[in-house]
C-alpha cells in the first residue's frame, strides 16, 4: 500500500479516546513494520503516547492556542504554521477521530492515501481519499479497528500503554513521600460532565469504607490540576487519602494507575488508562453505554446505573447526578472486593 516512507495517525482528543486509540497504532505498526508513525495529539496529552515504541514523532495540536484564530492575527499565524507543518511526505494518513478539525488535518497533510469514516461528522469526510463505511453500534475501539480493516489493514487488539521513563524517578519520589510502598487503590472521581460523575459524597463514603474495613491502607485520588478543590471534599483531611491531582504531569497519573492494586473510575480517561495497563478496575456508568464507551474488552468490569436510559444524553444539563446516584455504595464496594480477591488469587497461583 505504501512505499515505506511515513504514516500519520490523527487522534487529537479527548484523552480517554487517545488512550483507547492505541490499538490503531499497534495495528499500523504491525502491518507496516519499520515505517515511522507520527501521531497528532492535543497539546497536554503528549505523555499518553510519547513513550510508546511504535510512535516515531508526537505532533502537538495547539487547539486552545488557535481556537479563536479568526480574532487574532497571532493565532491565525499559529494555525497556519501548524497545518502547513503537517505536510511531511506521508504515504498513509488515518483519521481515527472524524471531526472537522481532524478532517482538515488529513487534507492539509497532503498524504497520498487518506483514510477516514464515510460518516465522519462536520464534513470531515471531505478530507479523505478513502471513505470507509463502518457498522453502527460497535465499541469505540472496534469502530476504529473496523476502519483499518475496511482499508485492508489487519486489526490488532493491543492496548498496552507505557509510562515515559523520564518521570519514573519523580513518581517514585512522590510515592515514597506520600504513600510509601504499600499497595493502594486509585480513585478517579471526576469527569467533564456532571451527568457522568458518581456523586462526591458517595466517593467519600466508598473511600471511608475501603480504609475503615481494612481493604487498603492508602487511597490516591486522580484528576486534573483544576479539580483539587473537588477532590479535597472527598478526601476530607483523611491521612489515608492522598490527592495526586496537581502534583505532576499526566504521566504521573498514568504511573499511579499502572502501579495501583485497583482503579475505580467514572466513564473517564483513567478508566481507559487502567485498561492499557491491565489493572483491576471498576467502571461506573450512567448516561453512557459501557458496551460502546467502556473499557475495551472489559465491559464486565463495569457497573451500569439501574435507571440508565438510552434516550438520555450525557450533555443534557437537566440530568444532573440523578442517574449516577442510583448506583449504590454496596454494589461498588462488592465489585471492588471481588476485583481485589481475584487479583490476589491470580498472584497466589502465579507464585506456585
Amino acid at each position: 500500500m505504501i512505499s515505506n516512507q511515513r504514516i500519520l495517525l490523527i487522534r487529537p482528543s479527548a484523552l480517554g479516546d487517545v488512550f483507547r486509540s492505541i490499538p490503531v497504532l499497534t495495528s499500523l505498526s504491525r502491518a507496516f513494520s519499520g515505517v515511522p508513525i507520527d501521531w497528532v495529539v492535543q497539546e497536554g496529552f503528549e505523555d499518553a503516547i510519547r513513550a510508546h515504541p511504535a510512535v516515531s514523532r508526537v505532533i502537538g495540536f495547539p487547539r486552545r492556542r488557535i481556537q479563536h484564530w479568526w480574532r487574532s492575527p497571532a493565532q491565525a499565524r499559529r494555525a497556519f504554521d501548524f497545518f502547513r507543518g503537517l505536510r511531511n511526505g506521508y504515504d498513509l494518513v488515518v483519521d481515527a477521530q472524524g471531526l472537522a478539525r481532524s478532517g482538515i488535518m488529513a487534507l492539509a497533510s497532503g498524504g497520498e492515501k487518506r483514510i477516514g469514516f464515510a460518516d465522519a461528522r462536520e464534513g470531515a469526510w471531505l478530507g479523505y481519499t478513502d471513505r470507509i463505511t463502518v457498522s453502527g453500534g460497535l465499541h469505540a475501539v472496534d469502530r476504529m479497528l473496523s476502519l483499518l480493516e475496511g482499508a485492508g489493514i489487519e486489526p490488532i487488539k493491543d492496548s498496552k500503554l507505557f509510562v515515559p521513563e523520564d518521570v519514573e524517578a519523580d513518581w517514585a519520589s512522590w510515592r515514597a513521600s506520600s504513600i510509601g510502598q504499600e499497595p493502594y487503590i486509585a480513585l478517579a472521581p471526576t469527569s467533564r460532565w456532571v451527568s457522568k460523575e458518581w456523586p462526591a459524597d458517595l466517593w467519600a463514603e466508598l473511600a471511608g469504607r475501603l480504609l475503615g474495613d481494612g481493604h487498603t491502607k492508602k487511597i490516591v485520588l486522580l484528576g486534573g490540576a483544576g479539580e483539587v478543590g473537588r477532590l479535597s471534599e472527598i478526601a476530607r483531611g483523611s491521612a489515608g487519602i492522598k490527592i495526586l491531582a496537581g502534583q505532576g504531569p499526566l504521566a504521573f497519573s498514568m504511573a499511579a494507575v499502572r502501579d495501583a492494586s485497583l482503579v475505580v473510575a467514572n466513564d473517564s480517561a483513567m478508566l481507559h488508562a487502567a485498561t492499557g495497563f491491565g489493572v483491576p478496575l471498576v467502571g461506573l456508568f450512567g448516561p453512557t453505554d459501557a458496551s460502546i464507551s467502556g473499557p475495551f474488552d472489559r465491559v464486565a468490569d463495569c457497573i451500569t446505573s439501574p435507571v440508565a436510559d438510552p434516550a438520555l444524553h450525557y450533555r443534557d444539563p437537566k440530568i444532573g447526578d440523578r442517574v449516577m446516584r442510583a448506583i449504590t455504595i454496596d454494589s461498588v464496594l462488592a465489585a471492588c472486593l471481588a476485583r481485589l480477591l481475584a487479583a490476589a488469587t491470580t498472584a497466589s497461583e502465579g507464585g506456585l
